[in-house]
């Protein structure tokens, strides 16, 4: 996270645009293959080979994104918070990212066939409405850093005397 507020460093937003892109990818090729990729088997339409695989790889990014979300929970969701920014949007994201936690937790661990296909539906809808939310943030975060006025740069001001030391509020200053 650069100086300049909540934004994530490039080299973050890479890691965590990826691993969602893999976790989106995943997830889609998992529902396409489970509902309308079949193989002819011995007995009739049989699941394809790859179906597995997909929810495999699906589960792998879930992890590594639940990685990623750790280390937003610890800098940029507080930060921005005290900050005001984006709440709207970080509550919503971080409410469905919950739910979705949740959901891939049941579908995992609950064997009960009578919710699973209720909880499995939750959990693909959020899912794929998802990237629209991220977008919706990050849309939203770059519209307040253009409308918001530029910050002055810290150092000595106008009314700056030797021996009086100036503080300035990290919001209010900026190194570059």
């Amino acid at each position: 996270m650069g100086r300049e507020g909540v934004r994530l460093s490039r080299r973050h937003r890479a890691w965590l645009h990826g691993t969602s892109a893999a976790l989106f990818v995943t997830g889609v090729l998992w529902l396409a293959f489970r509902h309308f990729v079949r193989v002819p088997g011995e007995f009739g339409p049989q699941p394809h080979a790859l179906e597995p695989w997909w929810l495999k790889l699906h589960g792998a990014a879930a992890m590594a994104f639940l990685i990623l979300l750790g280390t937003l929970l610890r800098g940029h969701i507080p930060r921005g918070w005290r900050l005001r920014r984006n709440r709207v949007s970080g509550a919503g994201l971080v409410s469905v990212n919950a739910v979705l936690i949740a959901t891939g937790w049941a579908l995992y661990y609950l064997g009960s066939e009578s919710v699973r296909p209720v909880v499995s539906a939750v959990h693909w809808g959020l899912g794929l409405g998802l990237p629209a939310g991220l977008l919706w943030h990050a849309r939203r975060g770059l519209k307040s850093r253009r409308a918001r006025p530029p910050r002055r740069l810290a150092g000595p001001g106008p009314a700056h005397h030797p021996g009086h030391s100036q503080s300035h509020p990290p919001e209010l200053t900026s190194f570059g």
